[in-house]
């Protein structure tokens, strides 16, 4: 089993172990060897075969510690995304969206400092940099699928306030479904904005000097199903598809890369120079990656118990960041997952993913 190579005394304590659970994985493996051994035989390979397809299998697996645990509250999360602090590391926040609406800010260390009633949103995108009038407001976006809307909040850092961000009207072509951001610049924000058919749209919201922020529709794409979460890296956008799996789409719209995996949420990230989707289905207790540019299947990785806090059983909601947030463990930025099991945010350090994920490729 990986072992994490930092301690912080702030964010864990002496571990506390769970017998119970690493007996039911141990099964699980030993299940999978057998029935891959009994699948073989029954078609005819070897004994020594069968021994090596199902090493192959277990091979493809990885473990990483979880880091810390979230305070658990009323809601769950729908969908979850970063709002760094460039300024001071440690200050940054952790997005939540809640099943019954509004929004969650937690600190680095795992505490609700706010709570902001208001719609409920399938999706989230952050723009932290944004210039407005000359000042530094971070900025969430979050898709209402009730209203078929794309909802504006302003953070106020000093005593962590949320704010509804005036927006001008825009009516979208086919509704929203889900949103994620695709590029922030001086003064404007980049968004993929999914509709509820087989399309998608970039929208450019921007300070124009008016009492709402200005909203373009720059792009849009015709897509080959329906998507509902999606993440972006250097211009890729990565959708997932309750029918169609997921799919790599290239700055011009062309779908580059398909894989039929069904998936409830996905991020992208970079992991010591190798580009991964990390994406989970809400059923298996394992996260499923997959390599950026054809979306072949990497690995599985299973988040097991930390120093004193439990693993992920049921990974559900995912968002990935290459900010720091401080601390030792996440100087490199972090990996938060929202467990269905428990309903708690769980979150690992990108280093620690990074070795568990890379190191042993």
């Amino acid at each position: 089993m990986f072992q994490s190579r930092w301690f912080n005394p702030v964010l864990q304590r002496p571990a506390l172990s769970r017998p119970h659970l690493r007996g039911t994985r141990a099964l699980g493996r030993s299940l999978l060897v057998g029935a891959a051994l009994s699948i073989l035989a029954a078609c005819g390979p070897t004994p020594e075969q069968a021994i090596e397809e199902a090493a192959e299998i277990e091979a493809n697996n990885r473990e990483v510690l979880v880091t810390a645990a979230f305070v658990s509250v009323q809601g769950g999360a729908a969908a979850l995304a970063f709002l760094p602090n460039r300024d001071a590391a440690s200050l940054g926040l952790i997005v939540s969206a809640p099943r019954e609406g509004g929004l969650d800010l937690f600190d680095a260390d795992g505490e609700l400092r706010t709570r902001h009633a208001g719609a409920r949103l399938s999706s989230l995108a952050t723009a932290p940099g944004f210039q407005l009038r000359g000042e530094s407001l971070p900025l969430i976006f979050g898709a209402s699928p009730d209203s078929n809307s794309v909802l504006g909040y302003a953070v106020v850092t000093d005593g962590i306030r949320v704010l509804d961000l005036p927006l001008a009207e825009t009516t979208p072509a086919d509704g929203v479904a889900g949103l994620c951001l695709y590029r922030e610049g001086v003064g404007y924000v980049d968004l993929v904005v999914l509709g509820n058919g087989a399309s998608a749209e970039i929208w450019r919201i921007r300070d124009a000097g008016n009492d709402v922020l200005s909203v373009e529709q720059r792009q849009n794409f015709t897509l080959s199903a329906p998507a509902r979460q999606c993440a972006t890296l250097d211009g890729d956008i990565y959708l997932a598809s309750p029918a169609g799996g997921i799919s790599r789409l290239g700055p011009d719209g062309v779908i580059e890369a398909e894989n039929n995996q069904s998936v409830v949420s996905l991020a992208v990230g970079d992991f010591d120079g190798s580009r991964l989707v990390l994406a989970t289905d809400g059923a298996t207790g394992r996260v499923h990656t997959f390599y950026g540019r054809d979306l072949m299947p990497a690995s599985e990785l299973e988040i097991v118990d930390g120093l004193s806090t439990p693993g992920i059983e049921q990974p559900a909601g995912i968002a990935i960041t290459p900010e720091s947030y401080g601390f030792t463990a996440y100087i490199s930025g972090m990996i938060a997952v929202f467990d269905q099991d428990d309903q708690r945010i769980k979150v690992i350090s990108h280093d620690a993913a990074s070795r568990a994920l890379v190191s042993a490729d």
